[in-house]
């Protein structure tokens, strides 16, 4: 991060300029994470100090405590969000399929 730049001013650049932000991160349970987030708004659901972003590491929107962001910088990407990998899986109709409880079809 830029010297005299603080997270603050970086995520509403990012979030001004529809940037992609990497981001250290700490967990609840103070873990360090890095991830890559973008398409940021300001969230109030669980009070001041939190943002909604697109994680691209969890490929979902998350929330985010600003207070827990240890580092940030601006980072280039393309605009095309990655999009989850759908499980590659053949029906097979001479096996025989069961429910919850063990009831075969």
């Amino acid at each position: 991060m830029e010297e005299g730049v603080t997270i603050i001013d970086l995520i509403n650049r990012a979030r001004q300029d529809k940037l992609f932000l990497e981001i250290e991160y700490a967990k609840n349970s103070y873990e360090k994470s890095t991830r890559v987030i973008s398409d940021i708004t300001p969230n109030n659901e669980y009070g001041a100090g939190y943002i909604s972003a697109y994680c691209h590491m969890r490929e979902e929107n998350r929330t985010f405590k600003i207070s827990r962001i240890l580092d940030a910088r601006i980072v280039k990407r393309s605009a095309e969000r990655a999009t989850k990998q759908l499980f590659n899986y053949e029906f097979d109709a001479s096996k025989p399929i069961f429910n919850l409880y063990g009831d075969v079809y």
